[in-house]
C-alpha cells in the first residue's frame, strides 16, 4: 500500500509510514520531542564567487517544498564551507518566530560542521539538535554525528533510507 501511496491511500498509510520514519529517526538520536519539523542544509559552491546554502524541511516526515530555502552567500567569498554554514544558519535563526523552529536540523557535513552551528546556538542562546550526515566513499550517508559521537547507520536499513532520501533532497534541491 505504501509503495502505491501516489495512486490512492484512502487509509493514510503513506503519512503513517512517513511518520513512522521520524519516529525511528527520534528514537536512534535520543531526541527528548519526536521531530514533527527536520530541515536539512548542505553548501554548494560554484567557484568562489557563487556560494549558497540549500534548507530543505520535512513536516511530519514528508518534504514540504515550500518551505525550502536557499541562502545565498554574502559574507564569504571564497569557498569556506563552515564559514557559509554559519551564515546561512545564522540568517535562519533569525527567522525562528516567522518561520518555526525545527525539531532536529541535519548538516551535510561531520564534526566540525556541526561544531560550527552548535557553538552559533550556544552563542544565541537557543537549543536544538544538530546532527551531520557523513558520507562514505561512494557519497552515501553512512553515520550520523553529533560533534562527539557517531552513530551507524549501515545496520539501520530504514533509517539509512530515510536519511539518504534527504542527503540527497538537500543536495539536488539546495544548490
Amino acid at each position: 500500500a505504501v509503495g502505491n501511496a501516489h495512486v490512492r491511500d484512502p487509509f493514510g498509510l503513506a503519512a503513517f509510514y512517513q511518520r513512522g520514519q521520524s519516529v525511528l529517526l527520534a528514537e536512534l538520536l535520543h531526541l527528548e520531542v519526536l521531530p514533527e519539523r527536520i530541515e536539512a542544509y548542505d553548501i554548494s559552491n560554484s567557484g568562489d564567487e557563487h556560494i549558497t546554502c540549500g534548507m530543505i524541511t520535512l513536516l511530519d516526515g514528508k518534504f514540504a517544498k515550500r518551505e525550502y530555502k536557499l541562502f545565498n552567500i554574502k559574507k564569504s567569498d571564497m569557498q569556506d564551507d563552515y564559514a557559509a554554514m554559519r551564515e546561512a544558519m545564522e540568517r535562519r535563526i533569525a527567522h525562528l518566530s516567522d518561520w518555526g523552529a525545527p525539531d532536529l536540523i541535519l548538516l551535510d557535513g561531520g564534526r566540525t560542521h556541526v561544531g560550527v552551528v552548535r557553538a552559533l546556538l550556544e552563542e544565541k542562546g537557543v537549543a536544538l539538535p544538530v546532527f551531520g550526515m557523513v558520507k562514505d566513499e561512494h557519497h552515501k550517508s553512512r553515520t550520523l554525528t553529533d560533534g562527539e559521537h557517531d552513530i551507524g547507520l549501515t545496520k539501520r536499513q530504514d533509517i539509512f533510507v530515510f536519511v539518504y532520501k534527504i542527503q540527497e533532497e538537500v543536495s539536488g534541491k539546495g544548490c
